[in-house]
């Protein structure tokens, strides 16, 4: 099979269509190595025009989402299997556990056994069943904040989740999180500069877990804008919020997976305190604020 150039595939959809073939063949194969040479090849491409097209797709470098899809089979697999963490880093495609734990840390904040009990103890807990822990119990009052996240429809229920992140890569994260159809607030600690803002819809009538853990695409809807948030006293209460309108939509297979494990421990934390009476914990190292 012969590598084309970009002039060889002008179209839109059939460089999309490539993608999409790439990206089904990497979660067939998550066990073996995939060199960048060897996706372009399934394209096929260029090495140098499948990494650019795969980016503009993706958001993310081929190895880069690679990575990702791993850490999301890891997530799924420790929360519906028995294998050990030795077994499920060999079925993703790492030869040391050890490698695997410290990027399994770097991607989801959490060492591997301590997500697993964290994902079972919020298995079979509906959103519907936070909705109103959350609602009655984590709104935080005297927060000042960035913006306002709306959606673009007012009629869809569920739980809105929304993460700001720097568009330059970084690791750092802010979460914020709101029961429909309140918007959800950014907080203020969210820094000057250019940031991606993502915001999942959460499902009423579907466990937390199957849209946090397991990706279910019938689960929850997505979205997500560019952020450009102006320098100033960070600290200082804004006198007019901004408000973003973020239009949702279904998943799709070259969406990135969410793998950050804040929104799973701060539901967890907000449940297991709404049902002792009392207030939540919010997260620490990323802070989770409900508008």
């Amino acid at each position: 099979m012969g590598l084309f150039s970009g002039a060889d595939c002008k179209d839109h959809g059939g460089r999309l269509a490539a993608i999409v073939r790439v990206i089904e063949h990497m979660k067939r194969e998550l066990s073996r190595p995939l060199p960048l040479e060897t996706l372009a090849r399934l394209a096929p491409f260029s090495p140098f025009y499948f990494h650019r097209v795969f980016k503009q797709a993706t958001s993310m470098t081929p190895a880069r989402f690679l990575a990702a899809l791993r850490m999301a089979e890891a997530r799924r697999l420790l929360l519906v299997s028995s294998l050990t963490v030795t077994a499920i880093s060999a079925q993703v495609g790492y030869s040391s556990v050890g490698t695997f734990t410290t990027q399994f840390r770097r991607w989801v904040s959490l060492p591997p056994e301590r997500f697993r009990q964290l994902a079972r103890q919020l298995a079979g807990v509906s959103v519907s069943a936070l909705l109103p822990v959350i609602r009655g119990r984590a709104i935080v009052a005297g927060q000042a904040h960035r913006a306002l996240v709306h959606l673009d429809t007012v009629d869809l229920p569920g739980l809105l989740l929304a993460a700001v992140a720097p568009r330059n890569g970084g690791r750092n994260e802010w979460w914020t999180a709101a029961p429909r159809p309140l918007p959800a607030a950014l907080p203020a600690t969210v820094p000057p500069g250019e940031h991606r803002a993502r915001v999942l819809l959460l499902r009423p009538d579907r466990d937390a877990t199957a849209a946090l853990v397991d990706g279910a695409p019938d689960s929850f809807l997505v979205g997500d804008m560019e952020l450009q948030v102006p320098a100033g006293d960070q600290h200082a209460r804004p006198t007019a919020l901004a408000t973003l309108t973020v239009p949702v939509r279904q998943v799709r297979i070259t969406d990135p997976p969410l793998l950050s494990a804040t929104p799973l421990r701060w539901l967890l934390g907000v449940s297991q305190a709404g049902w002792r009476g009392r207030a939540p914990v919010a997260d620490e190292r990323h802070p989770l604020r409900a508008a």
